[in-house]
């Protein structure tokens, strides 16, 4: 489930085919740990795009796609710097100045999907990335600082609040009134390329 690519009836119909400007190289390039893979512009926010919807419909958090982030960022400085010399009675700018600000929504959504879900299940995610292989965790250095602070404050309030007025043999009940993702909650999934049959629950799709 970790790893599906999640989607919905409500997943936006249109792709991303924003470009870069004329003076900025038409590739990026994507590090690996085996080689190096281009990625065009539109490549990369189609992937951003996916990791988007990715994210906003699956029940746990997914791994954080910092690559994906740091080229459209980049970008979008790029295409930034491209419209403040443009003639902004032009029609293309108005087209352009829109895409720009669409392809910001996108990654302002992404993070703000992931922190939502690191403010409801922090606890759990915390644990959960602990004892993961460092090139496995799902979260940012960002996003862990965070959900550190944030769950530490939280716990604070609780036990200021309420747990240090409760019995001494309740007070170490962190673990019972965690709240966890239902993992078992139904996703949409779309194959991206042809599986053949495919095994799901003992039933051939």
């Amino acid at each position: 489930m970790d790893s599906a690519d999640f989607d919905t009836e409500n997943e936006p119909q249109e792709t991303i085919h924003s470009e870069l400007p004329q003076n900025v190289s038409d590739n990026v390039e994507q590090d690996s740990d085996d080689d190096e893979i281009q990625m065009s512009s539109r490549e990369v926010l189609e992937s951003l795009q996916r990791a988007w919807i990715n994210e906003k419909f699956a029940p746990d958090v997914l791994p954080y796609e910092e690559a994906l982030v740091e080229m459209v960022m980049l970008q979008l400085v790029h295409m930034e710097e491209n419209l403040a010399s443009a003639n902004k009675n032009d029609l293309l700018y108005i087209v352009h100045r829109m895409e720009v600000d669409r392809i910001r929504y996108i990654v302002a959504s992404y993070l703000r999907c992931r922190l939502q879900k690191i403010e409801t299940y922090a606890a759990h995610i915390l644990d959960a990335d602990a004892v993961r292989q460092s090139r496995s965790k799902r979260l940012s250095d960002a996003e862990r600082k965070f959900a550190t602070d944030y769950h530490e404050s939280v716990e604070n309030h609780f036990y200021q609040l309420v747990v240090r007025h409760m019995p001494q043999n309740h007070q170490d009940d962190e673990r019972i009134r965690r709240v966890v993702p239902n993992v078992d909650a139904h996703v949409f999934a779309r194959a991206r390329k042809d599986l053949g049959e495919y095994s799901l629950g003992g039933e051939l799709i």
